[in-house]
């Protein structure tokens, strides 16, 4: 994928020592803003731009988030993100880099809009669950992306196969039956895409005690019955089970969507099945 990069404008925010945080009179130096947001994203609830809001593409939100020093940031289209430093109120990014992905006119913009805030050394300042992003004439409010749409609960939830992974490369596949899990006690049930499957599941979300990467790890037991072989959509249905082939997988939980992942790089991505009444 192919990226651009974007350079931070020469003037923006003062110096001052403190960030506001809205009608709070305690004050934040960068350092204790940085650490306050590291690990987290955050969500658009509100954009205004010369004091009136603005409104956003349908269907799209800003997102922004924060980890390990690095910040990254969409708006519907491009991803942007690198290095950032928070001194006094001001949010410095050095340089970005910014995937080059084609976009309709309206999307574009927005992203082009998100780049000069970002790029203008605006103003940042958390209290809580809420953050404020502000330059001269732009302000955006967001709020924490698990108040925003809480993460699924692994267990219990039907989900639903999105794609697939196979090392660096995700992809996608058009099938008749599409694959699906659901974890209840200590049993996976789901489809392959070619055939129901039952097998055993340890699931740990690390509140137990011992290492656990991401949000989450699995062992998996044997699958009853066997993968077969003489499936519609073999490739599909191959893609699946490769994620049984180590025995375990990592969990990267996100709202409604849920990654699972091997050790050896293979992995399946789902979406939680909408409930319904």
């Amino acid at each position: 994928m192919a990226f651009l990069m974007v350079s931070a404008a020469a003037c923006g925010a003062g110096d001052s020592d403190t960030v506001s945080t809205g009608d709070s009179d305690q004050t934040q130096d960068g350092t204790d803003v940085a650490s306050e947001i590291d690990g987290r994203s955050f969500w658009s609830v509100a954009v205004t731009e010369d004091g009136q809001p603005r409104e956003l593409v349908e269907g799209t939100r800003i997102q922004v988030s924060f980890r390990g020093g690095d910040i990254s940031a969409s708006a519907g289209c491009n991803s942007m993100g690198g290095p950032f430093r928070i001194e006094g109120e001001a949010l410095f990014g050095d340089s970005y880099g910014m995937t080059e992905m084609g976009c309709d006119p309206l999307r574009h913009a927005q992203d082009e809009f998100v780049v000069s805030l970002l790029t203008s050394q605006p103003t940042i300042s958390v209290e809580g669950d809420r953050l404020v992003i502000s330059s001269a004439s732009v302000t955006v409010e967001l709020v924490d992306r698990e108040v925003a749409d809480p993460d699924r609960s692994v267990t219990g939830t039907r989900w639903n196969v999105t794609g697939f992974i196979q090392g660096d490369v995700a992809t996608a596949m058009a099938v008749t039956t599409e694959g699906w899990i659901e974890i209840v006690d200590s049993t996976m049930r789901g489809n392959d895409g070619c055939a129901d499957f039952e097998a055993p599941v340890e699931y740990s979300d690390g509140s137990t005690g011992g290492p656990v990467d991401g949000d989450g790890e699995m062992q998996f037991g044997p699958r009853d019955p066997e993968p077969r072989t003489d499936c519609p959509s073999q490739e599909y249905t191959d893609a699946f089970n490769e994620l049984f082939a180590t025995g375990d997988a990592t969990i990267e939980l996100r709202g409604p969507n849920i990654t699972l992942l091997n050790r050896d790089g293979n992995g399946v991505t789902f979406r939680a099945a909408e409930q319904s009444g």
